[in-house]
């Protein structure tokens, strides 16, 4: 797993940019979150590649079972790609609501990760 600590100011993001294999059950998550060593985060960013398929199919439940965890562990995270090309309205619907949320944000860039993870 490539991971690069963004340090601004006050806030710290672990940004996960490649992992071995898709992330794709509990405990791919649970690496990603206790996994990069380095403490007191103010957010995780997780590139879309990083992602198994899976997980921008709503039916599979991939995304439900996976942004929970984070959500009980009070870790917040972004995932940065360009999301326009599903075109599920499901999906859509979900990005759109997460992003109105305080733990779970889909972006486009690191910047906007960035800024939503310290904002929220």
């Amino acid at each position: 797993m490539e991971i690069k600590l963004i340090e601004r100011d006050s806030i710290r993001v672990a940004h996960v940019l490649s992992t071995d294999a898709p992330i794709k059950t509990r405990q791919d998550a649970l690496d990603v979150m206790m996994g990069h060593g380095h403490g007191n985060l103010t957010g995780i960013a997780v590139e879309e590649a990083c992602l198994h398929p899976d997980f921008f199919q709503l039916k599979t439940g991939l995304a439900g079972e996976l942004l929970q965890m984070f959500v009980n562990y009070r870790q917040k995270i972004a995932i940065i790609g360009n999301f326009s090309k599903y075109t599920s309205s499901s999906l859509r619907d979900f990005i759109v609501e997460s992003n109105r949320g305080k733990q779970v944000f889909f972006v486009s860039c690191i910047d906007e990760a960035i800024r939503y993870l310290s904002h929220s």
